[in-house]
């Protein structure tokens, strides 16, 4: 047999390949690492900030939601309030709009409204609060806007453990409780929502300022208390 007959060996190739593998695990082992040490950072985030609008769960999509007209706003009733109502979803708030990260000051403007009667804060005009009182950190509404904020505004504001009995008590008493939502039902990132009332079967009223549809219907306490980062109760 002459060497141009010699058949061509067939296992260096394989084992190069396989040595190639080999020298890239390390490298795909410290990106895996890197994303989970990514994760562990969003999660601590979240836990003090909330952002709104792009991260909401099965939301409208950006529609337009009309909210209840200010001329009806009263005292003992809480408003069905919408960052996406055309009336101020284009607001600047937190670099971006209303629409887009003002699910906090919505909340807080349906509480405020509830609990005093006043027609003087609407999302427009409690976010340009929360931005001029520093209540706002990387794009999203701080925490401090619960507690801080709302004394700010001659609100009381107590911190609720997801207590289905702490709460219920609360929603008795006149109080409203806004929540700042994990990724669920409600976000896939973080959000805001209001719990106005309980129904007479037992389900809690939701006010959810990027979604009609979820304002419509009554949920089960816990379920949402289940998703639930923290919870404020407020009076006036």
């Amino acid at each position: 047999m002459t060497h141009a007959d010699r058949p061509t060996p067939r296992l260096a190739p394989t084992r190069y390949r396989r040595r190639r593998r080999a020298r890239r695990a390390p490298a795909l082992v410290l990106v895996a690492l890197l994303a989970v040490a990514a994760v562990g950072v969003a999660v601590g985030l979240t836990a003090r900030l909330t952002a709104a609008g792009a991260g909401v769960a099965g939301s409208s999509s950006g529609a337009a939601e009309r909210s209840t007209p200010r001329s009806e706003w009263r005292r003992g009733a809480v408003p069905k309030l919408y960052q996406t109502d055309p009336e101020w979803a284009d607001d600047e708030y937190a670099g971006a709009t209303i629409r887009e990260s003002g699910c906090g000051p919505t909340c807080l403007a349906m509480a405020y409204v509830a609990l005093t009667g006043r027609t003087d804060r609407g999302p427009a005009e409690m976010a340009a609060f929360s931005e001029r009182e520093g209540h706002v950190s990387d794009g999203m509404t701080a925490w401090t806007l619960m507690t801080d904020g709302a004394a700010e505004l001659g609100l009381t504001s107590e911190e609720l453990p997801a207590d289905a009995g702490r709460v219920r008590a609360a929603l008795a008493a006149g109080q409203v409780v806004i929540c700042s939502m994990r990724p669920g039902d409600f976000t896939t990132t973080g959000h805001f929502i209001v719990l106005a009332g309980v129904t007479d079967d037992g389900g809690v009223i939701v006010r959810d300022p990027n979604s009609a549809e979820r304002t419509a219907r009554a949920w089960d306490l816990g379920d949402v208390l289940g998703q639930c980062a923290n919870l404020w109760a407020l009076s006036a």
